[in-house]
């Protein structure tokens, strides 16, 4: 095996693959519509699988399910009580921490995310590991979330490797097809309780049982395909 690419990089997405926040977002959202007096249902819920950025959720929140806040406020709430969760307990991915310090020791790291910039800060800084990763960036830097490609072209341009050069790790559609479009190679840690859609799924490069089997022999094979 030869030694790693020079100049290549390493994008994680957060939620779902460093960090198993899924339930923490739904019992947000949950205490979210009782204090509106709002049923929270499956489309509700499903309308936050698809990487949009704050904006897009708040005003999705407030126009389509009727939510009696501005949409400011909606992201202020959401925010407020996901660091508190967070800050009680952060339910990192187990093998997350790792398989990240494995890949910082041969690749420059970003992170490429649709959580809010407070919260990406907070599990980066909460978890330790901030120290690993030359830059991040969330949807809400960015004019449109996952699945355009916006967040990890930032992502890349502050991490300072071109896209080309680039290796994504997702575990969402929205998110595969971001990596793709935005010219990444794409390797895949699928969700049980988030499965793929075959089209998506059909555009990884590399899919992985976990993110345990995440190194940098991994992600040499997947840059020099």
């Amino acid at each position: 095996m030869t030694s790693p690419l020079p100049e290549s990089a390493v994008i994680f997405d957060m939620d779902g693959v460093i960090l198993d926040s899924e339930h923490v977002w739904d019992g947000v959202m949950h205490e979210l519509f009782a204090v509106c007096d709002r049923p929270w249902s499956d489309p509700d819920q499903d309308a936050f699988a698809g990487g949009d950025n704050s904006r897009q959720w708040a005003s999705y929140l407030r126009r389509m399910c009727g939510l009696p806040m501005p949409e400011h406020e909606i992201v202020e709430w959401v925010v407020r009580e996901l660091l508190r969760h967070y800050a009680e307990a952060l339910p990192m991915v187990p093998g997350a921490k790792e398989a990240i310090a494995r890949l910082a020791a041969s690749y420059r790291l970003g992170v490429a995310s649709s959580s809010p910039r407070e919260i990406i800060a907070f599990v980066l800084a909460r978890s330790g590991l901030d120290r690993f990763f030359a830059a991040w960036a969330s949807s809400d830097d960015v004019s449109r979330g996952k699945p355009a490609p916006d967040v990890y072209l930032r992502a890349c341009n502050l991490v300072g490797v071109n896209p080309s050069r680039c290796a994504a790790v997702e575990d969402s559609s929205s998110g595969i097809q971001a990596a793709r479009a935005a010219g990444l190679k794409v390797i895949v840690i699928p969700r049980t309780s988030y499965p793929l859609d075959p089209s998506s799924l059909g555009l990884a490069d590399l899919t992985l049982f976990s993110i345990e089997q995440l190194c940098a022999q991994t992600v040499e094979s997947v840059l020099t395909s």
